[in-house]
């Protein structure tokens, strides 16, 4: 490695096709790399570059679990990134800065791989003590030199003044592996792209319906109440298409909520439960309004039965915290009253957005008894 620090800057003012450089790289050092860290082939691929037709900024060794992903555009791995004024290369678990790119555009790319990054970083366990490098800086210009510095969750710095023995490098390298494993430990039974969407939701305002997430999800809502504006709580009743579900670790898919959106159900109502606006509250903290919570008539567990999005306005309403744990704990005939009162409410702005459901399947989803109408 010590090659390409010392003799890449003068390469890279010669012709590049065809030049020695790139084979020392792709070739040379991938395999005594492979054959000093013993890398099983049937587990791991290793790849090089100096560029594809002409020199890369900053030039590269990549380590990728076959199983998991074999190009440095997507998903995570463990690289050598070495410094584009040859000052120094890095050992870094990073991840694809084109997908993001892709998915989002730079300027949003750029914040969702820094973030995912710092979430995955807090998750590990495994990170070593000598490799708990926060921030990396490849001395670059270019868009792909910045992807890699956002990207990288975890590693270390080697200077070219300083280098560390092979075997030490090898060791760091050992130890890193067993972090990228965590990883994909991490990712359980998901694709890379439901892995990031997964871990990205809290910070997009977006919650699982599940009764892990749900206070979480309540104050989402009111802090999100309380940066809205008048004209940003309006919007137009429409059918919407059914929303792509998120995948958690174990595989089960889950349909998310909008924390956002939840919020102009509070703002709509003035803070008062539709069950009845003179039921006593207490004050939120955040919003200084009356507390509230909001709460899907037709539960987001559900979406999978409808053909339309059931996280719009139409399908959201605001309720006291006793409404709102009766209709979910309460005797089935406390549920079935605020039930009805609510459902001939809501039963015409559901038509609307394509939602049709009767008052006994509405009550069945709420697991009350048919009991005198089957």
């Amino acid at each position: 490695m010590r090659n390409i620090l010392t003799e890449y800057q003068q390469a890279k003012t010669e012709d590049f096709k065809g030049h020695p450089m790139g084979q020392i790289l792709r070739s040379k050092i991938k395999e005594a790399l492979i054959k000093e860290a013993s890398l099983n082939s049937n587990t791991y691929y290793v790849a090089g570059s100096v560029g594809i037709s002409r020199w890369a900024e900053i030039p590269w060794l990549c380590i990728f679990l076959k199983d998991l992903t074999t190009s440095a555009t997507r998903g995570y791995y463990i690289a050598y990134l070495f410094n584009a004024d040859g000052s120094g290369l890095y050992i870094s678990l990073n991840q694809g800065w084109t997908y993001f790119k892709d998915k989002y555009g730079t300027k949003i790319g750029r914040g969702k791989i820094r973030k995912t990054a710092s979430i995955v970083r807090d998750k590990l366990n495994t990170v070593p003590c000598n490799m708990k490098l926060l921030n990396i800086d490849l001395k670059g210009k270019g868009d792909l030199a910045k992807g890699y510095e956002l990207g990288h969750v975890c590693g270390r710095y080697y200077d070219i003044h300083n280098l560390p023995s092979e075997e030490e490098i090898m060791n760091d390298l050992h130890e890193l592996l067993l972090t990228y494993r965590e990883v994909v430990g991490l990712i359980g039974n998901r694709s890379i792209e439901q892995f990031n969407d997964y871990i990205l939701l809290y910070e997009d305002g977006l919650y699982p319906e599940d009764k892990f997430s749900e206070e979480e999800f309540q104050l989402a809502v009111q802090k999100s109440a309380v940066s809205k504006k008048p004209q940003d709580v309006y919007e137009e009743e429409e059918k919407k298409d059914r929303p792509e579900p998120i995948v958690n670790k174990g595989g089960k898919k889950q349909w998310i909520r909008n924390a956002a959106k939840a919020s102009k159900a509070l703002i709509l109502s003035n803070y008062t439960c539709e069950i009845d606006s003179s039921h006593k509250t207490f004050i939120s903290k955040s919003t200084s309004m009356p507390y509230v919570e909001s709460h899907h008539l037709i539960p987001m567990g559900k979406q999978g039965e409808f053909q339309y999005d059931l996280d719009q306005l139409a399908n959201l309403i605001s309720l006291c915290p006793l409404c709102h744990r009766l209709i979910h704990l309460g005797t089935d005939a406390d549920k079935e009253k605020l039930l009805r009162k609510l459902y001939d409410q809501r039963k015409g702005r559901l038509e609307n957005i394509g939602i049709e459901i009767n008052f006994s399947e509405l009550k069945r989803v709420y697991g009350i008894s048919l009991k005198g109408e089957e």
